[in-house]
This record gives structure tokens, C-alpha cells and sequence, in this order.
């Protein structure tokens, strides 16, 4: 693959702190589950040590099972990086799994839909994410079983996998040396089916009758460009393309920019000036999203006991996390909020509280997925 700025997946991330990963055996793209797999409250999961970068247009890695283990129920998929790993892919909202046990796809909820057939030892899974067209498919020792998901808009996707009872067992292949390990399924025919359908897309899309004088290609790139932030560029393409007759507005440089410095003090760990900064571009957001305005507050309060404000800590906790948490009788909303809680409330117990068990929270992966979850809010609003 051609190298880029943001590095791909190539194993499984094993520093990643969370009561779960107690039950996992994590080497390198090898994974085995060692705990007691007595109901759903011991499953466990693992990301890839890097999401899928946004430039990738189609990424593939495989998955061999090479142990079913007790009951065989592995899932394999995607998922975000505040996605909790004491469930399988797709369990959760924002991942997205297909299950070994039942052949059924998941995707945000407990309960799936007849997709594929079982997997079991010996068996190997391909996975394809398409950015371009929002999907993700599977494949069963190379058989293409279609798609599986639609709409997948999550800007940094991770690959996972799950596991549930005793002895359960996989070994991946993300690609990174495809001389001395490479992939069993076809990947030249996947790419070449996902060109054939994006060209023929291209081909049965109605461009309407430009009037005379109209540079629809010129104007297309210049709306590529105004989209990813290319502003110097856009403004030349206006002017010498265009002939003037398009120009880069300032404003939307200055709320890219200002979108910009969300993100990156969001990425850290400066979540106050991040408020304030969201609150002046987009005035009542937060109000209007409480779940976002929660995670973002949960978030500070990481951040303080981080930095050793443990008292400060407490006592922003109860008189600014704690009142935004959702009501007890509102359902999926309320547990997710109460887990967060809880997880932030257990790094106090720690004197490097990125050591313990929920110092998930203050990875680099958690906040760049929380500052991404807050830009496409912001976007929206």
C-alpha cells in the first residue's frame, strides 16, 4: 500500500487499559480469549493499534480463526475509539459486527439480522471497508457474502474483534508485509469490483446541460477543495479557472479554522477552551446536544484528575458532570452515561490514573475520536 501521513492498522493494540482487556491475550495481530466466559458481562474486545486513515478509500484485512474455543462467539468488524470493549462489534452504537456463533450482522444494538453463514476453526474472514460508498462487506474464505452495513459515515473506524467464551482465537493480517504474509482472499478483484461500480455511478450520473460559459469540472474540484480546506488552492482555481465567477467566502475559512482549533485543544486535553470555543462558533449547540455537552464534561473531568486536581476533580463532578448525565428511565442513553461515569470516576483510584483500567479515557485515540464526534456536530448544527 502507498504510504500517507496516518499510519494503518498493523496489529492489535495491547496498551490499551480497560477492565475487559484482563480476558484477552493480545500479541501483536494474534488475540486469544483467556476468561471465563460465563455470560455477556465477560465478553471482551480489542481495536487495531490505528484507525483507518481518512484518505484510504478501501481498506482490507483478514481475520483467521484459529480456534473456535467453547462456543465460537467471535465478532468481527469495526469500531470507534469511545466504543466500550466489554462487548463485540456492533453491539454498541457506532461499531459494526458480523458474529461467528449465529452468521448474523450487528451493528449499535444486542440483537442482529440473518446476514451470513457461521464461522468456525479454520475458517477465514476478509474485511472490506469502502469510504466511497459507505459500506462494509464480508467475505468467508473468499466467497463474497455482499453488504453488510450502509451508511457507514464514521470518520476514524477501527478495526476490532470480540470474544466470549474459553480458548476463542484469531490471527489477523492488516497487510503490512504481503511478501512474507500475504492475503488468501483476492484483493485486486475486490478493488477492481468497487472501481467497476464507482465508474459505472459515474457513468449513469445525469450532469445537468451546462449554460454557456459554465466550468462544471472547474467548479466541482473548486467544491472539493472549499470542502477538505484547501483554501490558497480553491481561491487560485476561482481565479484562474473560474475566471471569477466563484470566490472563497472568509467566513468559511475562519469556521474551518476556528473548527480546527477545536480539535486540537479537544486532542489536549484543553476541554474548557474547547467549550468556549464551540459555544462561539456555534451558539446553543451544546445545550442542544446534552450527550455530546456530557462527553465533553466527563472528559475535563479526566483531564483534572490527570493533573492531579483531585479534590477540583470532585468537586467540579458533582456540580457539572453529574447534573448532565441522563435520567435513569431513559434507556440506552442512561447506561452509556452511567458507564462513562463510572469509568471516569475509577481513574481516582489510581496516582497515574493513565495506568488503570479506564485510562482509555485519556489516550490519544479517545480524544481525537471525542474532538471528531464534536466536529460533526458542529458541522450539523
Amino acid at each position: 500500500m502507498a504510504a500517507r501521513q496516518q499510519p494503518l492498522p498493523t496489529a492489535w493494540d495491547s496498551s490499551i487499559r480497560s477492565p475487559a482487556q484482563r480476558y484477552l491475550s493480545v500479541d501483536g495481530c494474534r488475540v486469544k480469549y483467556v476468561g471465563p466466559g460465563s455470560d455477556d458481562r465477560d465478553a471482551a474486545a480489542v481495536r487495531a493499534n490505528h484507525p483507518v486513515p481518512p484518505d484510504c478509500p478501501l481498506f482490507y484485512f483478514e481475520v483467521e480463526v484459529t480456534s473456535r474455543g467453547r462456543d465460537g462467539f467471535i465478532g468481527i468488524g469495526f469500531s470507534t475509539a469511545d466504543v466500550k470493549l466489554d462487548r463485540l462489534p456492533g453491539w454498541e452504537p457506532h461499531s459494526y459486527g458480523y458474529h461467528g456463533d449465529d452468521g448474523h450482522a450487528f451493528s449499535g444494538r444486542g440483537t442482529g439480522r440473518a446476514y451470513g453463514p457461521v464461522y468456525t476453526t479454520g475458517d477465514w474472514i476478509g474485511v472490506v471497508f469502502n469510504r466511497v460508498e459507505r459500506t462494509i462487506t464480508f467475505t468467508k474464505k473468499g466467497y463474497d457474502l455482499g453488504v453488510a452495513f450502509e451508511g457507514v459515515t464514521e470518520e476514524r473506524l477501527y478495526p476490532s474483534v470480540g470474544f466470549r467464551t474459553p480458548d476463542e482465537e484469531i490471527v489477523a493480517n492488516f497487510g503490512t508485509d504481503l511478501a512474507a504474509r500475504p492475503f488468501k482472499g483476492d484483493l485486486a478483484w475486490i478493488k477492481a469490483e468497487a472501481s467497476q461500480r464507482l465508474y459505472s455511478s459515474v457513468l449513469s450520473t445525469t450532469v445537468p446541460r451546462s449554460s454557456k460559459g459554465q466550468n462544471v469540472i472547474g467548479e466541482l474540484v473548486f467544491g472539493y477543495l472549499q470542502h477538505h480546506g484547501h483554501w490558497d488552492t480553491a481561491a487560485a482555481v476561482a481565479r484562474d479557472v473560474l475566471g471569477g465567477s466563484a470566490a472563497v467566502r472568509q467566513q468559511d475559512v475562519q469556521d474551518m479554522q476556528v473548527r480546527q482549533q477545536i480539535g486540537e485543544r479537544v486532542e489536549a486535553g484543553d476541554v474548557d477552551a474547547a467549550l468556549a470555543l464551540t459555544e462561539q462558533l456555534a451558539p446553543g449547540l451544546l445545550a442542544a446536544s446534552p450527550r455530546i455537552h456530557f462527553r465533553l464534561q466527563c472528559q475535563k473531568f479526566a483531564e483534572m484528575i490527570k493533573a492531579g486536581q483531585v479534590a477540583e476533580a470532585i468537586e467540579y463532578g458533582r456540580a457539572h458532570v453529574v447534573p448532565l448525565a441522563s435520567p435513569s428511565d431513559s434507556g440506552t442513553a442512561a447506561a452509556a452515561d452511567r458507564e462513562l461515569l463510572e469509568d471516569a470516576t475509577a481513574l481516582l483510584a489510581y496516582d497515574d490514573p493513565t495506568t488503570g483500567p479506564t485510562g482509555y479515557m485519556l489516550l490519544p485515540s479517545h480524544r481525537s475520536e471525542l474532538a471528531a464526534t464534536l466536529n460533526r456536530a458542529i458541522l450539523a448544527h
